[in-house]
């Protein structure tokens, strides 16, 4: 099988606005300020994306330039994943809330026929309690039982316990993801981005 490279770029961080109107309210304002913003890599940025430290399966993970890449090669001479069979590589990633706000976070755009899927270790530092497989669960991959369109929501009126809420983060907190894939990855051709999407709980 040949290699498989597994970007992860970081997607939109929404934050809720509010605007009010007095007695003493007035119909507009224009006034200079300074701002400063600057671009940090994925390990310093408001979602940090990083490797987890004193992880073997870190040697999958790599930093170039600002971004967080995946590849799934060994130096021993490993190349892919093995076809009709179960692989799961733990401690791969650690995504961390380093914002001010709580936040629902996913993964978007992974493979789905054949299934590669990311998902959360029972480690992480959440406040949702899912149902998933390990404790303090939610689903993290859009290809699995999350809907992104509602990723606060785990309940399905057409298929009852059938969604699963994204991972709901605090500030500081922080989601050790895992990826894991099995059956037939024979027709398995990706070398995409993936998109780590996290949303504040006020907009999801």
């Amino acid at each position: 099988m040949q290699r498989r490279k597994f970007i992860a770029g970081v997607g939109s961080l929404a934050a809720a606005s509010a605007a009010a109107m007095g007695t003493g309210a007035f119909t507009s304002v224009s006034a200079n300020r300074s701002l400063s913003v600057e671009v940090a890599d994925d390990a310093d940025a408001l979602l940090g994306i990083d490797d987890i430290d004193d992880s073997a399966n870190s040697e999958y993970v790599t930093t170039e330039g600002n971004t967080v890449s995946i590849d799934i090669s060994s130096a021993e001479g490993g190349t892919g994943l093995n076809d009709e069979a179960t692989t799961t590589i733990d401690d791969l990633l650690k995504i961390t809330n380093q914002g001010t706000q709580d936040v629902y976070v996913w993964a978007e755009n992974l493979p789905s026929e054949p299934r590669v899927a990311l998902g959360v270790q029972d480690s992480s530092d959440i406040e949702n309690d899912g149902e998933g497989a390990g404790l303090n669960q939610g689903a993290f991959s859009a290809n699995s039982n999350l809907n992104p369109d509602d990723p606060d929501d785990d309940e399905d009126d057409q298929n009852p316990g059938g969604y699963e809420a994204a991972p709901k983060v605090a500030p500081g907190g922080y989601v050790d993801v895992s990826m894991f894939a099995y059956g037939d990855l024979s027709g398995l051709e990706y070398d995409d981005d993936i998109v780590i999407k996290a949303v504040a709980e006020d907009e999801a």
